[in-house]
């Protein structure tokens, strides 16, 4: 759990990055650290449980895979851009904006003919 990160012992962040360092350093990761536990989880409690279609699922990975995770994005972070053209999944932006400059789009093309 995260309290076991938070809480622990100044020795484990030492070990964790000797271990991180160790990692990126030989470009290698563990296969431990690829699994995970889905849990599927009931999108409407009152509708059929015995179909798929209600399900949705969630992975659980360990609070060091994670932690290994956040190391690595905060290294390559600032080398990461994505196209200009991009709404989702980036701050200050969204579908809505995506949406609006399509349709700006089509009224200048429909007024134009």
């Amino acid at each position: 759990m995260a309290e076991h990160l938070s809480f622990a012992h100044l020795a484990l962040v030492v070990h964790l990055s000797l271990l991180f360092t160790i990692l990126l350093k030989h470009s290698v990761v563990p296969d431990a650290f690829g699994r995970s536990v889905i849990i599927p989880l009931l999108k409407n409690a009152d509708g059929n449980h015995f179909t798929s279609d209600n399900y949705r699922a969630i992975t659980l990975s360990p609070v060091i895979n994670k932690l290994l995770e956040m190391v690595i994005l905060a290294l390559v972070d600032a080398h990461l851009q994505s196209d200009s053209l991009q709404y989702g999944f980036k701050p200050k932006s969204s579908c809505s904006h995506a949406l609006l400059t399509l349709k700006t789009a089509i009224n200048h093309y429909v007024k134009g003919n």
